[in-house]
């Protein structure tokens, strides 16, 4: 036999593809051939009947078949997931299906598929969700064709957000995988597939150690192993998904499953910028620090592995009961080779810089308002006129014989966009040898300077194997640590672990730059 996409051969059996991944079971029983998907077919339109209309089927695989259906109520298209059919119809177990399946249908985040139903009836296990007639990315890395920094940026970003927003409710994917990451027509990224690994599981009755639900080429050393799992276990999905989005590769092949998950379990997985020569070292380390063989070592949530492949778009958890994140810009340079659904950016608004540590951008001098100039203009009249009447003939006996003195110049003021009209009081006299002076009011003190902004820099640390990293003597985290901000100056730096030599060594930072230390820690007793 042989892959139907990529077409490598095969041994007879197989069940994925060693090379590319793909699932070439078919199904299980609904691999059986075109009579099955028909009988099928007539099964689900039979149980839906006078709601939907089941159009015809738009893919399979081994969580089940997918069918492009018509809600006749609501007059909108629908996807309709059945899972195999083979499964066991115990009223415990599909209870415990249900419960699964109603858990990820609660979820509500702008980059997840929503799922509208989930029913158990017929002997068919099924999920109505919305259809997405876009692409997936599994279908955008088969053209083999190179995607840019920016757009493994973004496809990252908003599916770690996805899984983040699902974490929180205690729903774990379980199966990320570029199958399960499609595009809609927007070019947005949205995750399918939520809890029916889960549910699969309930409903077959098999508990995590009697069956592996996932696809071992994007599964974690925990779930390999069978062992329970949590969100960390779908970063380190993600991960590889990172990795072969950059490098066009998957980080493990052979020619068996087993062979595959022990390979996740014991192998290291090659950085992925020694692959790929233009990724920056940020985006290496986070997907790097996200493959790591134990949980502990990976991102504690989602939204930090988010916030380090896109430092610029930074994301926290959100509060409890608060909506899915927001959605970026897309990138300002287009991804290579992506299709018709990528999304463009339109941009009509001016933008305005953000400042670096350190630095303050000089604000843009005013426009000078007309209105300030003509007030400006009859103050300086209404001044001159006054002191003309001041310094006439029969104040204090003095005549016009003896030469006025001109008027002091009068003092404008800067031009402002908000004018108040006074009516000028009468200039005070001062009489001194029979005159009278106009003394101008002081300038008002200037407004004080804004305080200086105290200049940072930043420090990255990596190290093989992983240890903890302290700063100054603060233990700031395993590695790898990524930009943690610090004062300019001396920073000592040291890289701790049990049975290995502790890697130190005094840095200077300079503003706005990163020193980037990476060590390789040599086992206690070695010369």
């Amino acid at each position: 036999m042989e892959c139907l996409k990529c077409h490598t051969p095969l041994p007879d059996g197989s069940k994925f593809c060693y090379a590319c991944g793909a699932d070439v079971t078919g199904g299980g029983t609904m691999g059986a051939g075109g009579s099955a998907m028909e009988g099928l077919m007539g099964r689900l339109q039979r149980l839906v009947e006078g709601k939907y209309k089941i159009e015809r089927m738009v893919g399979k695989g081994g969580m089940g078949a997918v069918f492009l259906a018509h809600d006749l109520t609501l007059e909108r298209e629908v996807a309709i997931k059945v899972l195999p059919p083979d499964i066991s119809m115990d009223e415990h177990i599909v209870k415990r299906f249900q419960q699964e399946a109603k858990t990820a249908a609660k979820l509500d985040h702008t980059n997840i598929i929503p799922i509208y139903r989930v029913e158990s009836e017929g002997g068919l296990n099924y999920f109505i969700m919305k259809y997405i007639a876009g692409t997936s990315l599994e279908d955008v890395i088969d053209e083999k064709k190179p995607l840019t920094i920016d757009y493994i940026q973004r496809v990252l970003w908003e599916a770690a957000c996805a899984l983040g927003h699902a974490h929180q409710r205690g729903v774990v994917h379980r199966d990320v995988k570029p199958a399960n990451i499609m595009f809609d027509h927007d070019g947005r990224v949205m995750l399918t597939d939520f809890g029916i690994s889960k549910a699969l599981q309930a409903a077959s009755g098999f508990t995590g150690t009697g069956m592996i639900i996932g696809t071992p080429h994007y599964m974690a050393p925990e779930q390999a192993k069978g062992t329970p799992v949590d969100g960390r276990a779908d970063q380190y999905s993600l991960g590889v998904v990172g990795y072969r989005m950059l490098t066009g590769e998957l980080p493990y092949t052979g020619d068996s499953v087993h062979t595959i998950l022990y390979k996740h379990i014991f192998e290291e997985i090659p950085l992925a910028g020694a692959k790929r020569r233009d990724t920056p070292e940020f985006l290496t380390t986070a997907i790097s620090r996200a493959l790591s063989k134990e949980p502990a070592q990976r991102f504690a949530t989602m939204e930090e592995f988010a916030t380090a492949v896109w430092p610029e778009q930074p994301v926290t958890a959100p509060k409890a009961g608060a909506k899915g994140q927001r959605r970026p810009p897309p990138p300002r340079s287009a991804a290579a080779a992506v299709g018709a659904d990528t999304p463009t950016e339109v941009t009509t608004a001016p933008t305005t810089p953000i400042p670096r540590a350190g630095l303050r951008i000089t604000p843009a001098p005013k426009k000078k308002s007309s209105v300030g100039i003509v007030v400006g203009a009859l103050v300086v009249v209404a001044g001159g006129v006054g002191g003309y009447l001041a310094l006439a003939p029969g104040d204090g006996g003095n005549s016009s014989s003896s030469p006025q003195p001109a008027p002091p110049a009068a003092i404008v003021p800067p031009a402002v966009e908000t004018v108040r009209v006074v009516t000028p009081a009468p200039p005070p006299a001062n009489r001194r040898g029979g005159r009278t002076g106009v003394t101008a009011p002081p300038p008002a003190p200037p407004p004080p300077p804004p305080a200086a902004v105290a200049a940072r820099g930043y420090i990255t640390v990596n190290s093989e194997p992983p240890g903890t990293v302290f700063i100054d003597g603060r233990d700031v985290g395993p590695t790898p640590v990524v930009e943690f901000a610090v004062p300019v100056g001396r920073h000592t730096v040291r890289v701790e672990r049990a049975g290995f030599k502790t890697k130190s060594e005094t840095v200077d930072v300079a503003a706005n730059s990163t020193v980037r230390k990476r060590w390789v820690l040599d086992p206690e007793g070695s010369d």
